[in-house]
């Protein structure tokens, strides 16, 4: 009877599963297309058009909104598992999130929790919109999930919660209606080169070097999801396209990989990656390819997959090939040769993107199938990385560092002993004794807190720093009594983080310098490049101001997991003429911007002036009351964290008017992520600003509309105006444009690029006559050389009568933090401190030549360079070398920034140096600082250095 009960059941489950798979609609029964067809990208509207479709008619996927998109779209994720599973979502979810955390468990609970819960893995695709390849697996992934009844995909779904999401919905649906304008297949395009504008509405590809801030709604969308609600076990992030001579990179990666995180989460990295391997060889598919088959490797934390580590989840990264169109794939002699990071070549030969498709099927597969297969394991494991980490921030814990093995070295050179060369090239035996010396040293332990100090010139931008992390996952304690750390005492309310958590490998990357390894091809050999930034601290970039505690802090406090406000500030006094405000705080911009459009007074004053019981400095903001400033003002204190001071009589002192700066940032047909980087920026801090074209700029009366110009980096480029083209990844290599025939009229006055002979003579003419050029990073070399300004490189040495950058084995600076020097008496570098870090990333600096009296270096290099974060090699070569440079020029002038003051959103520590640019562009050139009567003359340091430097 047990037997017919059992058969009957099972007879019932497998028509209900024939009748299931019958109902549930292809992606051609509902969008009219296949995925993989040739010639054809599929939209994100209607990829969430073909979810729904699917969610209506299966009970094993369920759709939830996770929030807004920059243009107002909504993010769907899709989650996919069993009706069971998904009847029981938030226990599940719950397990998850516990484990995750791991606080406030025994291991013994936590393993009966990975008993009882379920897998959970993040699969995603289109980040980057143009690797279209990835917006079509997102859509077939979920399909061949919720259909399929084999074996395999049972267990997946019994065991498993998958969350599928698009990463860039704007983006997705920008670049599928580009492409398929075209009606007939054989019109459309071969790639995505005529693309107008970038991909996301600010940052395009940038939207993946996002993850460690989490500034855009997007990243901020999937953080919540990734790092407080789910924290699942694996990551899958999905791009497109592979090396060339393979078919798909998986993982495992090159080295190095940080030194912060679990080394748990790499060895589960490999286990994750063996499985994806194996799957494409058991069915056939050869080409993949690993660790040195490409670039990529795990140190930097601003990727989707990469953050996974720091909160120790497994992150997968696939980059596999293919186009809308056919194409081959390349023979590369190198790339046929078996090895371990390539044990299957593949020949060269025509490719479908069908066939990729078919690709990140079988590898999603492997990777459903690892989880399921491991649920528990996966499950405890990332328990026990948090369970780690909160253990290493709850007591004494040492770091190993490329620093403590050099220190270690040192200790036994000192000693007199000699390194007994080992059977392992390139590492020798030294005496035991020197690992406590240096790895037991009280001063080296890690920190167990970081205290934000409560009275920083910049307190609104700390609060910034602290919700990016608190985004990441990251819970911030506010004292609830004064306290002592470190001989200080600080007040009750101050804000501090504890490391004694399971995402202490993010808080000591966000804290701590990088400590980059020397990496070359040999010795005195050229160095490898990273995959992107060495060094990156944000606290750093962005100036906050904080103590390293090395002992438990003691004090009851109030865990804070949700973003801050940014704190009220105060007002001082009772004085009826107006308002005194610090110019210290980013926001103090935003203050003046809000008075300026509403038709209100504001000047900077010269002098050094102390504004509630703040610093003496000078560039005090002097605000004169009335009915309207006093409403904005209190708003400011308010909203903004503005501290101001009333006063009864206005400043004697010399004061310079300000004015709302009409500002023209440049951009290029494609757009450039700098500029929409810098648009993002100038949005935040409410600048209003005008994108224009070289076009524009050719043919634009400049100085009747335009106080300043600002070329970011990437806009004019020359040959050798960078050193390198093999750095970070800073947007499209080319400058390739579409012929007008081939795109939309609305789009023909965005062509053209700016050049040395038809938009520098008339840039040069606006300058002239009183406008203000502002160029950054690589295009102010460029401005250097077009308009011959009396600069050199500061670095370059002459060989044969060629002055040029030293070869990288002499000089290299991949992406690294480096510390400058302010003059706190130009107007530039009002409100910054004597120090601030500026990020270098083989970057312009110069030296003055002849007819070089009038310029101006208001930041510089020291005498001997600081690297504070990453990689720098010859970085003494940088002494004394200019960072920033304003030079008069007829009525007007040009301001040249080498280090980007303004990459990626993060380096609000320089923004001011930005922000006072702009405003000075709408000012009296000399009261400005540009002309030659004011201070700030060039080093004659750096003009004698530069005159005696050795060629060679």
């Amino acid at each position: 009877m047990k037997r017919l009960r059992f058969a009957l059941t099972a007879a019932l489950a497998l028509a209900s599963s024939a009748a299931l798979a019958e109902q549930v609609p292809t992606p051609m029964e509902v969008l009219g297309h296949d995925m993989g067809e040739d010639r054809y990208v599929v939209s994100y509207s209607d990829t969430v058009r073909y979810w729904q479709r699917l969610a209506a008619s299966s009970d094993r996927i369920r759709l939830v909104d996770i929030g807004p998109t920059v243009e107002k779209r909504r993010q769907m994720m899709v989650i996919v598992s069993s009706p069971e599973n998904l009847a029981l979502l938030e226990t599940y979810r719950d397990i998850s999130e516990r484990l995750g955390r791991a606080e406030n468990l025994t291991d013994e609970q936590a393993r009966q929790l990975a008993e009882k819960g379920k897998a959970v893995v993040w699969v995603d695709g289109g980040i980057h919109s143009s690797e279209t390849l990835t917006h079509s697996a997102i859509v077939q992934q979920v399909y061949d999930l919720v259909s399929s009844d084999d074996p395999e995909a049972k267990r997946i779904r019994d065991n498993v919660i998958v969350l599928f999401a698009a990463d860039n919905p704007d983006g997705q649906e920008l670049v599928a209606n580009w492409y398929m304008r075209h009606a007939n297949p054989a019109d459309r395009e071969a790639d995505f080169e005529s693309l107008p504008k970038l991909y996301h509405p600010y940052v395009g590809h940038d939207l993946n070097r996002d993850f460690y801030m989490a500034q855009m709604p997007e990243t901020q969308n999937i953080t919540r999801i990734l790092f407080r609600q789910w924290r699942p076990q694996l990551v899958m992030n999905q791009h497109q396209t592979g090396p060339a001579g393979t078919v798909v990179f998986i993982p495992p990666f090159r080295d190095p990989f940080n030194f912060n995180f679990d080394p748990l989460v790499m060895t589960s990295l490999e286990e994750v990656g063996a499985a994806m391997q194996s799957r494409l060889l058991s069915e056939g598919k050869r080409g993949g390819t690993s660790r040195s088959g490409a670039h990529y490797d795990t140190w930097y934390n601003g990727n989707l997959r990469s953050v996974s580590y720091f909160h120790n989840a497994i992150g997968i990264l696939t980059e596999t090939i293919g186009k809308p169109i056919p194409m081959d794939i390349e023979l590369v002699p190198e790339r046929q040769l078996p090895a371990s990071h390539q044990p299957a070549p593949i020949a060269p030969g025509k490719w479908h993107i069908g066939q990729s498709l078919q690709y990140s099927l079988t590898l999603n597969r492997a990777v459903l199938s690892h989880a399921a297969a491991n649920r528990e394991k996966l499950l405890f494991n990332i328990y026990r990385m948090g369970a780690n980490s909160i253990a290493r921030g709850s007591t004494d814990h040492w770091t190993m560092t490329p620093r403590r093995i050099a220190e270690m070295h040192a200790a036994s050179a000192a000693a007199g002993a000699k390194p007994v060369p080992t059977r392992t090239r390139g590492s020798s035996s030294i005496a035991p004794v020197h690992y406590d010396q240096i790895m037991r040293a009280p001063e080296n332990r890690d920190a167990r807190a970081y205290v934000i100090d409560p009275g920083q010139r910049d307190y609104p931008t700390a609060i910034r720093f602290l919700n990016a992390l608190i985004r990441l996952g990251v819970d911030v304690d506010q004292a609830n009594a004064p306290f002592v750390a470190n001989g200080k005492r600080f007040p009750v309310g101050t804000l501090f983080v504890r490391t004694a958590q399971a995402y202490r490998p993010h808080i000591l990357d966000m804290f701590e310098p990088q400590d980059y390894p020397e990496n070359f091809e040999y010795p005195g050999g050229p160095p490898i490049p990273p995959a992107d930034a060495t060094g990156y601290t944000p606290a750093f970039q962005m100036g906050v101001n904080f103590d390293r505690v090395l002992d438990a802090i003691i004090v009851p406090s109030t865990r804070i997991s949700a973003p801050l406000d940014a704190p009220s500030g105060r007002i001082r006094g009772k004085g009826r003429a107006g308002f005194l405000a610090d110019h210290g705080a980013n926001n103090s911009f935003v203050l003046s911007n809000r008075l300026l459009k509403a038709g209100q007074q504001v000047f900077w004053l010269t002098e050094p002036r102390t504004v509630a019981d703040g610093p003496s400095e000078r560039g005090a903001l002097w605000i004169p009351a009335s009915p309207v400033s006093e409403r904005i003002v209190a708003d400011a204190v308010h909203s903004l964290g503005i501290n101001v001071e009333r006063v009864n009589t206005p400043p004697r002192e010399e004061k310079l008017p300000l004015r709302l700066p009409r500002i023209a940032l440049a951009d290029t047909y494609g757009g450039l992520m700098p500029t929409g980087w810098m648009r993002w920026i100038f949005d935040q801090f409410e600048f209003p600003v005008t994108l224009v074209y070289p076009q524009q700029l050719e043919n634009r009366d400049l100085n009747r509309d335009f106080d300043a110009v600002i070329l970011p980096h990437g806009a004019f480029t020359m040959a050798a105006g960078r050193a390198d083209d093999d750095g970070m990844f800073r947007g499209r290599s080319n400058a390739r444009q579409p012929a007008p025939k081939d795109i939309p009229l609305e789009y023909h006055p965005w062509l053209g690029q700016i050049t040395a002979d038809s938009t520098m003579p008339q840039i040069d003419r606006y300058v002239q006559q009183g406008g203000t050029l502002i160029a950054l990073g690589g295009s102010a070399q460029a401005v250097v050389q077009a308009l011959e300004l009396p600069l050199a490189d500061a670095v370059a040495e002459t060989v044969d009568g060629r002055s040029a950058r030293p070869p990288r084995h002499r000089f290299y600076v991949p992406g690294a933090l480096i510390q400058t020097t302010t003059d706190p008496s130009s107007p530039i570098a009002y409100g910054l401190p004597q120090h601030i870090d500026l990020f270098f990333e083989d970057s312009p600096v110069w030296a003055p030549i002849a007819g070089a009296a009038d310029l101006k270096s208001p930041v510089r290099f020291a005498d001997t360079p600081a690297l504070r974060s990453g990689w720098a090699h010859g970085l003494e070569r940088l002494r004394d070398a200019a960072a920033v440079v304003q030079y008069p020029r007829g009525k007007g002038g040009i301001t040249l920034f080498g280090p980007e003051i303004a990459l990626r959103g993060q380096t609000h520590g320089a923004f001011k140096l930005l922000f006072n640019a702009m405003y000075l562009s709408a000012m009296d050139q000399q009261k400005a600082g540009v002309g030659s009567g004011l201070k700030g003359a060039m080093s004659s340091t750096l003009r004698d250095r530069q005159a005696a430097r050795p060629t060679g």
